[in-house]
């Protein structure tokens, strides 16, 4: 076997290169080689290298979640399944999951929607991501949830994100408050200094 294409197979070979991440200082979630090395394992477990899983997963509340990136790249990559995004602007994203028949021909799964009304019931449209990339948070959202109902098995239960989980970091920061009325009408206030 070619040196350069060698799987990583052992901790032996694993353990150096996770202490160069660590000492990179780069990756602000992985505090230890410990960590490093289970983010490592885990991308291996969904066929991401080494790099890769240092770069697009991360460790949140003592789980390993990838960043929707991944998950939609590991859509992509199937063989079975694939998606199409019908809309996507600061209001909602929509995407519709495909799975292809042995014939390769693609029928409809179904398809996904969050609209920043859903962001504002679950409580997390005053996160600092949602305010500055309202798109990239409802794509988010709406490719993980997807991938859960449709196609669990292409991302090998890689279901939940990073960017859905990125409301619980406990830090105070001042944002806009973000209001629903009674209606379901997602309305402005004033800045509050609140936990995001």
């Amino acid at each position: 076997m070619d040196e350069e294409k060698k799987d990583i197979v052992s901790f032996q070979d694993i353990m150096p290169l996770c202490e160069i991440f660590v000492k990179s200082g780069i990756f602000e979630d992985t505090k230890d080689v410990a960590q490093a090395i289970v983010k490592v394992l885990a991308g291996r477990e969904i066929g991401l290298s080494p790099l890769q899983s240092m770069m697009n997963l991360y460790i949140v509340k003592n789980r390993v979640v990838p960043n929707a990136q991944i998950i939609s790249a590991l859509i992509k990559k199937s063989k079975t399944y694939d998606y199409k995004i019908l809309k996507l602007d600061n209001e909602e994203c929509s995407i519709e999951f495909f799975k292809r028949d042995e014939k390769n021909a693609e029928n409809s799964l179904g398809i996904s929607s969050f609209t920043v009304k859903d962001a504002a019931r679950a409580g997390v449209i005053n996160g600092t991501n949602w305010k500055g990339y309202p798109r990239n948070m409802l794509y988010a959202r709406a490719i993980t949830n997807g991938a859960r109902w449709f196609c669990p098995d292409s991302t090998m239960g890689a279901g939940t994100s990073i960017e859905e989980l990125e409301s619980v970091a406990n830090n105070n920061t001042v944002i806009s408050t973000v209001s629903m009325t009674p209606e379901g009408e997602v309305t402005n206030g004033k800045e509050n200094k609140k936990s995001v």
